[in-house]
């Protein structure tokens, strides 16, 4: 039956610009294109390529690669994502797959450099899109999934249009009844998402999506009617989206499939009399669909009006309409082979009902024709696929391999590293101990030498010391001699003076002279005081045996009468100078006779000779 060519179309066709809204869009973007900086051109050409697809296929296609181009010179990872992600998107459309493989894989490459969440997110939808298209849902979930995770990092407005997409892609994965749950989900996702871009465009397709999971979740239970008529609602809702804003939309092919999928709604699970609802509609889907070149709607378009001539008895219009489809779907590529076969095998099923066997067959043939060409393309599809994965695990397994061997090498370039970085701290270490060693032995050679200089300093300090002792003795000799004779000289005078004295006193006793008289008492006196100190002396030897001969013991019986009365003075009391007026000298020559005196009894210079001297007297030793 015709029915089944009356399908829902809900893949998504992105940047179909037509009429005064395509003039506004392109012009927009022209003059937005001249007056952007260096970092805006890329992504504002590729922007203008998808607009212009529909219109100029090449031209698009060299807008684009220009775009790629600007961002090679820019050095931008984010605007090389962005910009190969977008020629893989229009390539694929084209239908060079290949090509279109290339640039996706480099536009992945960029996004995983980039810190750009919107331009790597939108690289990561375009990789899901691919996917999808190429019949891999799971790798195509995988990347809706990676570029949400981007972009939900943004509050940019373009942000929210690209995960309207993402639910979009990834509702029409579980649509036809595969899970109209999770379909649900996606659908819901996709609405709010677009109520949060504003895009006119992004709330269109989250109406169209959301009305297409109410849809198929009637299809699994035809029984309740409600969720059809939830499914006409937001069907309504987009295309009411459409009518407000026709010179904004920017995808205007969505209006066809929305007007497209309401005609089949009425056709399928309305009564005859709502013919003229599927009718308005069908021919709003055809108005659109001719302007935005879109073959196999126009071709569902005919499928629904044969139906309806069928159920009329017109087997001739209904023909014509199939005809006339087919005629369409030869303006498109070869992937609408299998509405051709369905189309194929509609016009035999009419031709074997109007009665003509030959027809028929002649069309059945076609019909096989066509599907065999659908299976070849399956098989074939089915057979690259395999392949794909195949290359892709060796590739996989080739790359694991590169990485191994890298990180091997990478090991052994930090072995290299760590043995040369021991070496050098080694050689380092080395070189350090021998400058050590050798700075030490100049150390030694230094402080040897200083040694052996102070040696030879102490030495001959030690002689000069030697020479100044011997000089000082020579000259301690010297004095002490001349000292003794100093004294000896004054005992000499002392006693001429006495001779001299006692001459004057014998001549003074005749006269009576007084002054006479008084010379005589000064002369007595003097001679009484001499006598005093001599029979002092005398009475110390009396009084004290044994202090001058123990004295004498000491100094090995060398002391003078000189000395023996300096003693006799010490032992007094007298101090130096109370010794010298006694003794008629100075006092630096009782100081020098001291010092002997220190040396003939053997004191050291620290021991004190007066103490020493009265420590022979008995008084002090009884104390």
């Amino acid at each position: 039956m015709l029915k089944k060519i009356a399908v829902i179309l809900s893949v998504f066709t992105f940047s179909v610009v037509i009429g005064h809204a395509q003039v506004l869009v392109i012009d927009s973007l022209k003059k937005a294109l001249d007056n952007a900086n260096r970092t805006e051109k890329p992504i504002l050409m590729a922007e203008l390529a998808r607009a212009t697809y529909e219109t100029d296929v090449n031209k698009a296609i060299e807008l684009v690669m220009q775009a790629t181009a600007l961002a090679s010179k820019a050095q931008d990872q984010g605007l090389l994502a962005f910009t190969y992600a977008s020629a893989g998107h229009l390539l694929m459309r084209k239908g060079q797959e290949k090509r279109a493989a290339v640039y996706i894989d480099s536009a992945m490459r960029c996004a995983e450099k980039s810190n750009h969440v919107l331009y790597s997110g939108y690289a990561w939808l375009r990789k899901g899109w691919f996917d999808l298209n190429k019949n891999n849902n799971e790798g195509a979930m995988s990347a809706f999934i990676r570029a949400d995770k981007l972009l939900k990092a943004s509050q940019d407005r373009k942000a929210f249009s690209y995960r309207t997409l993402i639910n979009h892609y990834a509702a029409s994965i579980y649509a036809y009844g595969s899970d109209t749950l999770k379909q649900h989900k996606y659908a819901v996702s996709a609405l709010q998402m677009s109520k949060r871009s504003l895009y006119p465009d992004d709330i269109q397709i989250g109406y169209m999506t959301l009305a297409h999971s109410f849809f198929s979740a009637f299809e699994v239970n035809t029984k309740k009617r409600v969720l059809l008529d939830s499914a006409i609602y937001y069907y309504q809702k987009s295309a009411s989206i459409y009518r407000q804003n026709h010179d904004k939309i920017l995808i205007q092919s969505n209006a066809s499939v929305t007007a497209l999928n309401l005609a089949n709604i009425y056709f399928k699970y309305f009564p005859a009399n709502f013919k003229d609802s599927a009718n308005r509609y069908v021919n709003d889907a055809l108005k659109v669909a001719r302007k935005t070149n879109m073959p196999e709607v126009i071709a569902n378009c005919y499928g629904i009006m044969s139906e309806y001539a069928m159920q009329r008895g017109e087997f001739q219009n209904a023909e014509n309409y199939l005809l006339t489809g087919i005629t369409e779907l030869d303006k498109a590529s070869p992937g609408v082979d299998i509405t051709r076969s369905r189309m194929m095998l509609g016009l035999a099923n009419l031709a074997e009902q109007s009665g003509d066997k030959a027809k028929a067959l002649a069309y059945y043939k076609r019909y096989t024709d066509y599907y065999k060409k659908v299976f070849d393309a399956q098989k074939l599809a089915t057979v690259q696929q395999l392949e794909e994965q195949y290359q892709s695990e060796q590739r996989d397994l080739e790359i694991a391999g590169l990485r191994e061997r890298a990180n091997l090498n990478r090991q052994i370039n930090w072995l290299y590293v760590a043995i040369g970085s021991a070496s050098i701290l080694a050689l380092a270490l080395l070189l350090g101990f021998y400058h050590y060693k050798l700075k030490a032995s100049q150390q030694r050679m230094l402080i040897s030498l200083q040694e052996k200089q102070e040696a030879e300093l102490l030495a001959s300090l030690g002689e000069q010391e030697r020479e100044r002792i011997a000089a000082q003795q020579a000259l301690l000799q010297d004095r002490t001699e001349w000292l003794e004779r100093e004294l000896l000289a004054g005992t000499l005078k002392i006693e001429e003076k006495n001779t001299i004295l006692e001459l004057l006193k014998e001549k003074s006793k005749g006269s009576g002279d007084t002054a006479a008289k008084s010379i005589g008492r000064i002369i007595t006196q003097n001679l009484r005081m001499d006598r005093e100190n001599a029979d002092q002396q005398n009475a110390i030897g009396d009084i004290h045996p044994g202090f001058f001969s123990a004295l004498q013991e000491r100094a090995g019986e060398v002391l003078t009468k000189l000395d023996l009365k300096l003693c006799s003075y010490i032992l007094m009391g007298l101090d130096n100078k109370e010794i010298a007026n006694r003794l008629g000298v100075e006092p630096k020559s009782i100081r020098m006779a001291r010092y002997r005196l220190k040396q003939k009894l053997g004191l050291q210079k620290e021991e004190n000779l007066d103490v020493v001297v009265r420590s022979y007297d008995k008084r002090y030793q009884d104390v």
